[in-house]
């Protein structure tokens, strides 16, 4: 068997898992992000129903810095979801 051959058995499966990684990812980050613009649609209509002095003690007390570090963490939670599969589509991780 040529080197060539043996070199091309062994990364066409390789090429596989990774272009599949890759669609996985792109279709779970776009997903996720049309999930998180319709979460801080509703937020942001949720707090335009306040009255003026009710949003101004909201914004006061730090709300509007609890609301970003809310989605903060769900975009990171998806990240680290997202790398956790991606790895175990490429046989990093098999367990």
């Amino acid at each position: 068997m040529k080197i060539g051959t043996w070199l091309l058995a062994m990364l066409t499966p390789m090429i596989g898992r990774i272009l599949a990684a890759l669609g996985f990812s792109v279709v779970t980050v776009l997903g996720m992000e049309g999930i998180l613009s319709q979460v801080r649609t509703s937020l942001v209509s949720g707090l335009g129903g306040m009255s003026g002095d009710m949003f101004n003690v909201f914004l006061l007390a730090g709300g509007g810095q609890a609301l970003g570090i809310i989605t903060g963490a769900l975009t990171t939670r998806l990240l680290l979801w997202q790398v956790q599969n991606a790895t175990r589509i490429l046989g990093v991780n098999p367990s």
